[in-house]
């Protein structure tokens, strides 16, 4: 099992969480070769929140919803495992304990251009924590 922090703006989140669907589009549809089903996923939503935890269940979703912003034609299926009324604020003492940030003076830019990034099993526990609390 991976983990994996998938990066989507405020419109899309909407479309994930109601839908429980993420797309890729032709420039990212290779990532899909590095996910698994049961994977889980934390969606990071731009702007410095957090929108929830879910698990991949399908690798193949078709799905003529729409995502804003451009075609998506190359869908995965989600489960939501938690998420909040609302966004969490992704806080600087949050960024902090995340691995793949730690050290970083600019740790957005590890983000900029990219629609998922790999976490590890303790980054998504405590995000996980966090979304719990």
């Amino acid at each position: 099992m991976r983990y994996w922090l998938f990066v989507t703006d405020g419109d899309n989140w909407k479309v994930i969480r109601d839908k429980e669907i993420y797309g890729f589009n032709d420039k990212t549809k290779k990532l899909l070769d590095k996910l698994n089903e049961n994977d889980l996923v934390i969606i990071y939503i731009k702007g410095k929140l957090i929108g929830g935890c879910f698990q991949i269940i399908s690798l193949k979703e078709e799905s003529k919803i729409k995502f804003n912003g451009g075609e998506y034609p190359y869908k995965i299926k989600l489960k939501k495992i938690i998420i909040p009324e609302n966004p969490m604020d992704f806080t600087k003492n949050m960024i902090c304990r995340i691995s793949i940030f730690k050290d970083k003076k600019r740790w957005g830019t590890i983000l900029m251009g990219r629609a998922t990034k790999e976490i590890t099993q303790n980054d998504y526990k405590f995000l996980e924590e966090q979304l719990r609390c």
